[in-house]
């Protein structure tokens, strides 16, 4: 749902209040209903050395549920006997709100596994762009119309939630691919249609461009828009989408994915709650907890920096960015951390300041004098600049009980 009465600055966040200039928001085309479906227990686990065991995948999909997801893409249940129990035991868990989905080919055998593992909606995967049908598929552009309609009918008459993905759509000849949607549109045998950046290649004017030449055609059928991240575009892209009319944004869990991965749930959400005013019904506060339990299961760790949920988010240790801080936290930050499940910390290093030495002596309960502030400062940059890493809290209390000591 988007809000009508959207803030720059808040109790919760302090934010660039040109976002919401009328000026600025008259030129998006925001859906009055958008979703978010979480690919990572499929296209999470299409990135190279990721396995998930069928009790993984439902784990994930559990919290998936708690965080508030519409949809969750199971995996592909006829590319193994692991990926096909877990769509099974998925399929029938009482799951609170996200509705369970699977990735088929354009086969008939697909599409009747999920029917039998009581999957709600049909992904289904058949690639449309030029060196994929050349190199794949080497079917020509008459047979490939008759597959989608054929498989896209299947489905349908299977009572199936259809949402067909011409996958590397954004490298097809634009008059095919608008021909094939106009065909899939007035056959009615679709519900909604994928556009797929299958390697991340397009811009985010590119994807715009896309979403509004296929909504012109699709009309009231939803856009879902799922993209990757090999040119660092895939959150930028999802906005782009979602800014030209896109109903649907398809994520995973710290943009795990194939190659470099698609765009961040956790990214995509909070900057579509608090930048573009669209309430997703996402949990943010449960962000933090669901990366770090996708973190342990897949065994990718996060770059400490990464947006959102990475350990040092919130963590400042610039001496000019802490005396700021003192006063007023969103000098620094820009959203309070606890919407995301994270707090803010001073980390003592070489970059600190006064500020950040009173403050951690301050948390730890401990006196001082500006004297040994001073002398304490010194000596955490000399230990930070040897070890060219911080100086633990812990480390830094040890130093303190030194240095007391040395000085009595």
């Amino acid at each position: 749902m988007v809000n009508s009465e959207l803030l720059a600055r808040t109790d919760k966040w302090y934010l660039c209040e040109s976002n919401f200039m009328p000026q600025v928001r008259e030129k998006l085309y925001l859906a009055p209903q958008i979703k978010l479906t979480d690919c990572t227990l499929r296209d999470g686990e299409q990135q190279a050395g990721v396995v998930f065991t069928a009790d993984d995948k439902v784990k994930i999909a559990k919290q998936l549920d708690r965080l508030g997801v519409h949809e969750i893409e199971v995996g592909t249940p006829a590319s193994s006997e692991e990926d096909h129990e877990a769509a099974r035991i998925i399929a029938h868990l009482d799951l609170h709100k996200a509705k369970v989905t699977a990735l088929a080919r354009a086969l008939k055998e697909d599409i009747d596994l999920l029917c039998e593992l009581g999957i709600w909606g049909a992904n289904i995967s058949y690639p449309i762009g030029d060196l994929q049908r050349k190199y794949k598929l080497k079917v020509s552009d008459e047979k490939y119309l008759d597959r989608c309609l054929e498989i896209t009918e299947y489905a349908r008459k299977k009572g199936l939630h259809v949402n067909f993905s011409p996958y590397d759509t954004t490298r097809c000849n634009m008059d095919f691919l608008m021909h094939t949607i106009q065909v899939l549109r007035d056959s009615g045998f679709v519900d909604r249609i994928r556009l797929v950046d299958t390697v991340g290649s397009a811009t985010p004017q590119a994807i715009e461009y896309y979403v509004k030449q296929l909504k012109s055609i699709l009309k009231e059928i939803p856009l879902e828009i799922h993209v990757h991240n090999d040119f660092g575009l895939a959150v930028a892209n999802t906005a782009a989408a979602v800014a030209a009319g896109a109903e649907v944004v398809s994520t995973t869990m710290n943009g795990v994915g194939e190659r470099s991965g698609n765009a961040a749930t956790e990214e995509v959400a909070l900057m579509l709650q608090i930048l573009y005013g669209v309430d997703l019904g996402i949990d943010c506060t449960l962000l933090k907890e669901t990366s770090e339990l996708v973190q342990r299961l897949s065994g990718v760790r996060l770059a400490q920096n990464k947006a959102v949920v990475g350990e040092n988010c919130f963590a400042h240790e610039s001496g000019l960015a802490v005396a700021g801080m003192r006063n007023m936290s969103y000098t620094s930050e820009a959203y309070a951390p606890e919407l995301v499940g994270q707090v803010s910390r001073i980390v003592l290093g070489k970059k600190s300041g006064k500020a950040s030495v009173e403050m951690v002596l301050n948390s730890l309960g401990f006196s001082y004098s500006p004297e040994d502030v001073v002398v304490l400062l010194a000596q955490i940059k000399s230990e930070a600049i040897k070890t060219k890493s911080y100086v633990s809290y812990e480390k830094f209390e040890n130093m303190y009980k030194n240095y007391l000591a040395d000085k009595r």
